[in-house]
């Protein structure tokens, strides 16, 4: 028996299979896990070149896998000499300051970029139009774009370089807002951003990887061994993984990266042929690159009525929102990469586009059988209580993101959307888990910081940082710790199809291993906010360590 290269030991290990951290460690060698048990467990891999680091009380766990993000853009928007953070503001003049002042100090970027805008901070809650910033820069193209970057504001230039005059028609599942003569005012929804997204997020090839570098040692930092890519179209680069591709052949690549391409059929590439070439291409033996399936967006978000409702909203009974995409198309995509074998993950926010693709996977399955495909429902923000068993019966995976509740909550936007009837049923991971579905977690970044403990925690309380409410929101949909923490790991394995490589600590699995500065089973739900990663093992070696 070979001994291990490093093993990990702490009074504390959450190994992911069972709800109580218990004393011992982890043994690792060749990158991965050899052994995780006791001190009688660990003894017969312990020689005399093994390193043996102690931990004491400190919480040993699988790294986190952030099963839903938009890394391609959000490294990106996360480095500071890209975009500008402004979603602390209190005013829209204090918003737009802070956009003059970093675009001053930019004077080189082609695009002035502001990010996580929160206009319901403002007196008048109300995205700017291109008049009100063209009244502070206008010599250079603006987008401002909401938290949940499904709004954008843009002034006079950007309109101009993106050619939207008022002839400009809506895209489906969009909309450019206009004023009573029928003008663009700036502000747009939905898919009609699109267009801006395409010309911000194409930077200079070196400027971009000093952009995901920066992402690299963030992602480090906080514990991530495994960060999926949801719809990486999202940049304009023809193959936004050749970038990634380049990092894996130089060793700089630090965590896993599943991703899941965009699921269009009509006048683009046909689907089957689309994944087959990029499969192709990156699932290569041993490769941290892979291209595991489909996502595709078909509703939008409660706080602008643009999610899918199965009823009008309590706040405005005009609408109860619509699809985004022709769910026609839809559909037909969906079948066709089911049929062919390949999952599919769609974008459900409201309770009529949950309803809708639940009625598509069980279509799927019914026509193709059980293939064993990881199908999944991101967000999963309002349910119909008839359909929280389904996710089991279908085998469909709820991926969801607790800080969006969050910051839903500061607001009380989604009690004001939704209504009291409905409100129960909002964010329902207790629900769902009590249903017997599978649950991942992960964050959306850069919608929200890429931060797993934030999630946690509000999974854990549904509260706000401050502790309020005191009894959290929607009390009965709180979840315990180790299903949150195992929702962040092997819940997350599961959601990708990787559950035999990665989520938990056993022997056989990769070596993806982090140590967190506290035991998070013997403190207060607080305290998760004030804990750090001190440790984080990749593939078996050490890439962080604080």
């Amino acid at each position: 028996m070979a001994t291990a290269e490093l093993v990990l030991r702490s009074n504390a290990v959450f190994t992911g299979e069972v709800s109580e951290p218990f004393a011992g460690g982890v043994a690792i060698a060749d990158g991965k896990i050899v052994a995780c048990g006791d001190e009688e467990a660990l003894a017969p891999f312990i020689g005399p070149d093994t390193e043996v680091r102690e931990f004491g009380d400190r919480l040993i766990m699988p790294g986190f896998n952030d099963s839903h993000t938009h890394f391609t853009q959000g490294a990106l928007v996360d480095d500071p000499d890209f975009c500008v953070h402004i979603g602390g503001t209190d005013t829209l003049d204090e918003a737009l300051a802070a956009l003059k002042t970093w675009a001053d100090a930019h004077p080189d970027n082609e695009w002035v970029y502001g990010n996580e805008v929160i206009q319901f901070n403002w007196e008048t809650p109300l995205m700017p139009t291109a008049a009100q910033i063209d009244a502070v820069i206008s010599d250079r193209p603006v987008v401002l774009s909401q938290v949940d970057m499904h709004t954008f504001s843009v002034n006079t230039a950007a309109l101009r370089r993106a050619g939207i005059t008022r002839d400009t028609p809506d895209p489906y599942g969009g909309e450019i807002l206009r004023d009573e003569s029928g003008e663009p005012t700036g502000v747009l929804s939905n898919t009609a951003t699109d267009i801006f997204t395409a010309l911000l997020f194409h930077p200079e090839w070196e400027d971009m990887k000093a952009s995901y570098r920066k992402g690299f040692e963030k992602a480090k930092r906080l514990g991530l061994t495994t960060v999926c890519v949801v719809f990486p179209e999202g940049v304009s680069y023809d193959d936004p993984f050749a970038v990634f591709h380049e990092f894996e052949q130089d060793g700089e690549l630090p965590f896993r990266m599943p991703y899941y391409t965009q699921l269009a059929g009509g006048e683009h590439e046909d689907l089957i042929q689309k994944i087959e070439r990029m499969q192709a291409e990156y699932n290569k033996p041993g490769s941290l690159i892979t291209c595991n399936g489909f996502k595709i967006l078909i509703d939008g978000v409660c706080s602008d009525h643009t999610a899918w409702m199965a009823w009008p909203y309590a706040n405005d009974a005009t609408t109860n929102g619509m699809p985004a995409m022709d769910l026609t198309q839809v559909r037909a995509d969906l079948l066709r990469a089911c049929e062919a074998g390949y999952p599919v993950r769609i974008h459900t926010i409201g309770d009529a586009a949950v309803h809708w693709a639940l009625d598509a996977f069980d279509e799927a399955k019914r026509r193709y059988g059980d293939k064993g495909l990881r199908h999944v429902q991101e967000h999963v923000e309002t349910i119909q209580p008839d359909d929280l068993k389904r996710f089991a019966e279908i085998g469909v995976v709820a991926c969801m993101q607790p800080m969006h509740m969050i910051l839903d909550l500061e607001f009380r936007s989604k009690d004001d959307a939704v209504g009291p009837e409905r409100l129960p049923y909002c964010w329902p991971i207790r629900s769902l888990l009590d249903a017997g579905a599978h649950v991942a977690l992960s964050t959306d970044f850069p919608v929200v910081e890429l931060d797993p403990l934030h999630e946690v925690y509000a999974a854990v309380t549904r509260q706000l940082f401050d502790g309020t409410p005191e009894e959290g929101w929607v009390p009965d949909q709180r979840i315990a710790l180790a299903e949150a923490l195992s929702a962040y790991t092997a819940g997350s394995a599961y959601c990708e199809g990787m559950e035999d490589e990665v989520g938990t600590l056993e022997p056989g699995k990769a070596a993806d291993v982090i140590v967190l500065s506290k035991n998070l089973f013997a403190v207060e739900p607080a305290e998760i906010l004030n804990t750090e990663v001190d440790l984080t093992v990749f593939n078996g070696k050490v890439v962080y360590e604080r």
